[in-house]
């Protein structure tokens, strides 16, 4: 669950609020054209992020890392011209007077580059959050298993705390604007395109480095250090709120607005107490983010403790050779899972398991140390006595180890009697395949 929830507030959160940000500059700045323009934009974007998502997951047209290298460039060519206009424009945005919008050039050309814009920071985060609810692997046991419903939880938990700080950030911005803090949104708008276009040229150099196509060690090193802190762009995002919320709490107690009526003095402190709201309902999505990023990130770490692989005895037949791999039942009793390794003629370590299934019996399962689904990376005893494959973390039912299907074992032949499991040497020859070399 905690997986799921934390990469999806890595890939989206950041930009959620910016998006945030840009819709109440459409909507504080712009007439109805632009907001509409923009909002296109916003939809382009998540078009082209599901393409996106079924290019680089099926490789059906171009390699994945090229449609991603594209999408950066463009992202940071738009930023380019955004700047650009709003530069020339600056004077505007700085003197306006409250409830003034720009003119239509103005209007086009702004909600048209920063709805393209939208779209290309859309068309680079997005796939990855399409991919995530194809990856609720639960080892076979269906969309109603207990583990698929938690991903499930993660991923939707994900989702809304995105949506609602990007409502959030509209609202208190749109609030704030009214109110005569157009200087503020203007601020923001630009600021958090600037950390986030940063954050994307880092994304763009990690792409474009390792493979040599720019060979500069000083752009990996910085692209590298901004992978392992990308949560700080998050946090400058909110920061760039924060204090425009703290500005808005401070002079919704400070400004005296003149009003003629009382439903006109009404209409006014609703306005700033949908602002604080919003800060509040942010400062809180300001928390689980942080939260996100380190509390739960320890939570849902786990360490692994790798059983050793041990020596079975091995049995030779009469000409000598390798013949079968005996586990004494006193070696493996004691409820833990043991692995036990044989090493083929093709020098191939071939691994397998074995475990009690339940106290008290003599009822054991044993298989091979990798599974259909997820290959050789095996399994390992949590500190609950629970069998957990490495890769997708699917809790094993030990009942079932030693059937076929899921995540299970792949199943092997065996003999077992009241003192040993033997296990054929063939089988293990016959499954190498498995294993690299």
């Amino acid at each position: 669950m905690l997986t799921y929830l934390i990469n999806v507030t890595g890939d989206m959160l950041a930009l959620s609020l910016i998006i945030g940000i840009m819709l109440a500059f459409m909507d504080s700045f712009c007439k109805g054209k632009g907001k509409l323009i923009y909002r296109i934009g916003i939809g382009v974007g998540l078009i082209a992020a599901g393409v996106r998502a079924y290019i680089t997951n099926t490789r059906r047209l171009v390699g994945g890392w090229k449609v991603g290298a594209y999408g950066y460039g463009i992202a940071l060519g738009l930023f380019v011209l955004t700047a650009i206009i709003l530069a020339v424009f600056s004077h505007w945005f700085l003197k306006r007077k409250e409830g003034k919008k720009i003119g239509t050039v103005a209007e086009i050309l702004i909600s048209s580059f920063a709805g393209l814009l939208t779209a290309a920071e859309l068309f680079c985060a997005m796939p990855n959050v399409y991919a995530y609810p194809f990856k609720f692997d639960t080892g076979g046991n269906g969309i109603l298993s207990t583990d698929f419903l938690f991903r499930l939880g993660g991923y939707l938990l994900g989702l809304l705390l995105c949506g609602v700080s990007c409502s959030c950030a509209r609202r208190l911005l749109t609030a704030a604007a009214k109110k005569g803090y157009s200087r503020l949104l203007y601020i923001d708008f630009c600021a958090g395109n600037v950390l986030w276009c940063v954050n994307l040229f880092a994304m763009l150099m990690l792409v474009l480095t390792p493979r040599k196509v720019i060979d500069s060690p000083e752009l990996f090193d910085f692209a590298a250090a901004s992978n392992n802190y990308s949560y700080w762009y998050t946090f400058g995002v909110f920061i760039l709120l924060v204090i425009t919320a703290v500005i808005f709490i401070i002079g919704s107690h400070t400004k005296k607005e003149p009003y003629s009526t009382n439903a006109q003095h009404r209409k006014q402190r609703a306005v700033w107490r949908s602002g604080k709201r919003s800060s509040v309902v942010l400062a809180v999505c300001f928390v689980l983010g942080i939260l996100c990023a380190t509390w739960f990130v320890e939570l849902n770490t786990v360490v692994i403790r790798e059983a050793p692989i041990e020596d079975p005895v091995i049995e030779k037949n009469a000409s000598g050779k390798d013949a079968s791999l005996v586990v004494p039942i006193e070696a493996v009793e004691d409820g833990h899972l043991h692995r036990f390794g044989y090493k083929t003629e093709d020098g191939n370590l071939v691994r397998f398991i074995v475990v009690l299934k339940q106290e008290n019996t003599t009822n054991y399962g044993v298989g091979l140390d990798a599974c259909e689904i997820c290959g050789e990376a095996g399994y390992y005893e949590n500190n609950n006595g629970q069998i957990v494959c490495k890769k997708c973390n699917v809790i094993m039912n030990r009942t079932t180890i030693g059937m076929k299907g899921g995540c299970n074992p792949i199943i092997i032949d065996y003999d077992i009697d009241e003192n040993a499991i033997t296990v054929p040497v063939e089988e293990m020859i016959k499954n190498q395949s498995h294993f690299k070399s």
